[in-house]
């Protein structure tokens, strides 16, 4: 399955690739670059050592994406990688999804996650023909709520102690988004 094909271009500078292993030494090198900034909210940091571990990661990636069980890109601004956005948990008979992301702090506060969002949002939607979309985050995790807020999904609720983050159970924020209430915001 070819990387580019499977490309969804967002705009301009920014395009979500699909991830890959022959992209692990850009990759490992930028998580390794920001390892102390991500590692506040995200808890597979701990377990990514090396470059063969991001390799292993894309091969798996690659064959959640041909079996069509999620949808794992690289966040490509100018070429470069910056993050990563993917669907996770594809479930087909209730044509729902869990939508994660991240990104190195040096592209932040530019609307690149934002942007990104909103196209694989409208990508699930308009071409997977998936029905729910759901976005969790840790309660605290203000940068990334404000993502799902700028893009008007719905806090519907929180997990309570429903995530366990460096040994301790955070509560979730837990956004939604329909394909009928995306419609209807006009994107």
């Amino acid at each position: 399955m070819s990387s580019s094909r499977h490309a969804l271009q967002v705009d301009a500078g920014i395009a979500l690739v699909p991830r890959h292993p022959g992209d692990a030494a850009e990759m490992f090198a930028l998580l390794d670059r920001h390892r102390v900034a991500l590692h506040e909210w995200l808890t597979w940091i701990d377990a990514t050592h090396t470059i063969g571990d991001v390799r292993r990661q894309a091969q798996f990636s690659q064959t959640q994406f041909e079996q069509l069980l999620g949808f794992d890109y690289s966040i490509r601004n100018d070429g470069a990688i910056a993050g990563a956005i993917g669907l996770y948990h594809v479930d087909w008979s209730s044509r729902n999804a869990q939508m994660g992301y991240w990104l190195a702090p040096a592209a932040r506060g530019r609307g690149l996650l934002t942007r990104a969002a909103g196209a694989i949002t409208s990508h699930a939607f308009e071409s997977l023909n998936l029905h729910r979309l759901e976005i969790r985050c840790v309660i605290e995790n203000a940068k990334s709520r404000a993502v799902a807020e700028r893009l008007g999904y719905e806090l519907e609720g929180t997990l309570r102690e429903s995530y366990l983050l460096h040994g301790t159970f955070r509560d979730l924020a837990l956004y939604a988004m329909t394909a009928g209430g995306w419609s209807a915001l006009a994107r």
